[in-house]
């Protein structure tokens, strides 16, 4: 299983895009989705997250729940890393039950990519989404919507 989560809403009041943070609404919609989709986020194995603020806040939130799950930074998932680059982080660092917290628009890419074959406009995808994909391995139209 791959879930593919967008961070959680950031303000804008930072030095750098890099350095936004969680807003307080960012922070609880987050609570809610860890509550919501807990059954699913028990099982993951490794996280991985890209380097900027709001992504490992909210990845660190996820990691609250599951303290054993290994947890690496991956810049391949930042916001404007290419598609490829991230297929081969999912290759990298592949396990059974894996969680990623990125941005958009690489993750609206990601979804069809992986569950469709195709590369179009990125799928719009809120902050604080995530989606849960079954597949064997992170390959073009290899997997099964889950959730959205």
């Amino acid at each position: 299983m791959l879930i593919l989560m967008r961070h959680g809403e950031a303000g804008w009041d930072a030095s750098s895009d890099r350095e936004r943070v969680l807003t307080e609404a960012g922070i609880a919609y987050i609570d809610r989705q860890i509550t919501h989709y807990q059954q699913s986020l028990l099982s993951i194995e490794k996280i991985i997250s890209s380097s900027y603020a709001r992504a490992k806040q909210t990845a660190s939130q996820v990691h609250s729940i599951i303290p054993e799950a290994q947890w690496v930074i991956d810049d391949r998932w930042s916001p404007d890393a290419p598609l490829s680059d991230a297929i081969a982080a999912l290759e990298e660092h592949w396990v059974d039950n894996l969680l990623v917290v990125t941005h958009q628009p690489l993750i609206g890419y990601a979804v069809p990519f992986l569950a469709e074959g195709v590369v179009h406009t990125p799928e719009p995808l809120l902050p604080g989404q995530l989606v849960v994909l079954d597949l064997l391995w992170p390959a073009s139209a290899s997997a099964i919507r889950l959730s959205l």
